[in-house]
Parts: structure tokens; C-alpha cells; sequence
């Protein structure tokens, strides 16, 4: 009887494997979350031991390729700038007008003291175009039914996570939880996704967490405030030679990539 058991078991496990493409999962989850464009204003909250401090933030991405982030506060940080072109990026630091390429070695160093990555903020790396996806089960988290995918990297590709393990919602793939491992199987952080509500023409996750597994008293929060899905955007958002420039005009949400002011977005 226990043989038959577990024969059915395994039989149902293949049949719900079958039934369930993780890589169609991964897909429509990013998908979602990037948009071919966004607009957007969020707040990073950093909670340390040591230290506290809030930064509020401007961000524009297009497809997979580029982004840019600007800092609107604190004051002493306004203006300060992130641009990101395909595999390269640079900073901008306003008090002394200089453009300073970032080296893809630094990638995984903390952004501005955070427990975020130039490549989390960046978006250099997908998960949908860079791992190779494994359905492992599906279990049930409160009201959601999760998918539990395991994301391991392909050869060759930008990125230095041995693996990352991934879960979705059912009901409409948007991610709920990562775990990032190194390439010996060790657990390094958990990014935590929540607080699920509409924001522009689509429910997504407007809080993320992380936190570093070896600081567990460490974390930090990054909010949505406004959002703005698949709109055009100007090309010279995206143009190292305008970076100065677009560090200043960043600053007003009243001026942006699109006809639709970003001020009034999601109010």
C-alpha cells in the first residue's frame, strides 16, 4: 500500500509539473513588475544596528536595457544619479559635476549604504532571460496558492548568484519571495514582496524587504509611491552625455519621459 502511495504521489507530482511551465511563470511575473517602461518615485527606508536613514527616489527604466535613478532627498544627496546602458553604468555626483563609470566587478557592492546592489537597482540581471527555471512544488501561503521555482543561472551569464529560488503567486505569477544563494549553496538574503494593490493599470507588489541572512537585524524597505506603466520615454533620459542634465530635471515629477506628469500619478 505505502508503494502504491508513493507511486501515485509521484504520478500526480509529474502530471502537476507538467501542467506548470516556470519558465511562463518567471515571464509574466517580470513582466508585469518592468513593464516595457516605467516611471516611478519610491522611498528606501535603511534600517541598521549602526545606522538609520531614508532616501526618496526617481527611477525610469526602458525594456531590459536601461534605467536611471535619481535621488530627490536628503538634500545633501539631491541630485545624485545612477545611469545604466545596457551592461554599463555610471554615477553622477552633482556637488562636483563628475561622471564616474561603475565596474561590473562592483555590481554586488551596496548601493548608497543600502542592503540593495547597483544590480537590484539597477536591473542589470533577469531572472527570465539569465536562469533556467525548475517547477519544485507548489504549497499554499494564507489565502495564496505559491509556486516554489528554482532559478539556476546559465552558462556564461551576468550573474553571480549560484542559485535563487522563487515564489509566485498562482493566480497571476507575481513574485512573493526570493531566496539568493552563492555558488557553495549557501543562503546569503530573502527579498520579500507585499502589500499587493493597483498602481497605475496594474495590481503589483508595492513593498519589497531584504535582508542579508548574516545580519538578520539588518533590512531594507523600498515603498512604491507612484508609478507609471508603458509610457514613451524620451531617449536622452537614457544618454550618458546628458546625465548632468537629467540629474536637475529629474528633480521636478512634473517633468518627465511622458506628456503625463509623474506628480500626479496613483494619488
Amino acid at each position: 500500500m505505502q508503494k502504491l502511495l508513493g507511486l501515485l504521489a509521484l504520478v500526480c507530482l509529474h502530471s502537476l509539473r507538467a501542467q506548470v511551465d516556470p519558465s511562463v511563470i518567471v515571464q509574466k511575473g517580470e513582466a508585469l513588475m518592468r513593464g516595457r517602461s516605467t516611471q516611478m518615485v519610491m522611498t528606501m527606508n535603511v534600517n541598521h544596528e549602526a545606522y538609520q536613514r531614508e532616501l526618496k527616489l526617481r527611477s525610469w527604466t526602458q525594456g531590459k536595457d536601461r534605467s536611471l535613478v535619481v535621488i530627490l532627498s536628503p538634500a545633501k544627496e539631491t541630485g545624485v544619479s545612477s545611469l545604466r546602458i545596457e551592461n554599463q553604468m555610471w554615477n553622477f555626483f552633482p556637488k562636483t559635476e563628475q561622471t564616474i563609470r561603475v565596474p561590473t566587478s562592483v555590481m554586488l557592492q551596496s548601493w548608497m549604504g543600502s542592503d540593495f546592489t547597483n544590480d537590484d537597482l539597477m536591473k542589470l540581471s533577469s531572472l527570465s532571460t539569465d536562469y533556467t527555471h525548475t517547477f519544485i512544488r507548489s504549497e499554499k501561503s494564507g489565502k495564496d496558492k505559491l509556486n516554489l521555482i528554482e532559478c539556476q543561472p546559465k552558462p556564461n551569464a551576468p550573474v553571480v548568484w549560484g542559485k535563487i529560488n522563487y515564489w509566485a503567486r498562482s493566480s497571476d505569477n507575481l513574485p512573493v519571495k526570493e531566496e539568493y544563494y552563492d555558488e557553495k549553496g549557501k543562503l546569503v538574503r530573502t527579498l520579500t514582496f507585499s502589500k499587493f494593490k493597483k498602481m497605475d493599470d496594474r495590481v503589483i507588489p508595492t513593498v519589497l524587504k531584504i535582508k542579508n541572512v548574516d545580519s538578520s537585524k539588518d533590512e531594507t524597505v523600498v515603498t512604491y509611491d507612484k508609478i507609471l506603466f508603458d509610457r514613451k520615454i524620451e531617449s536622452h533620459w537614457f544618454e550618458k552625455e546628458s546625465l548632468r542634465n537629467s540629474s536637475q530635471d529629474g528633480l521636478n515629477l512634473a517633468v518627465g519621459g511622458s506628456q503625463e506628469s509623474l506628480d500626479k500619478a496613483n494619488p
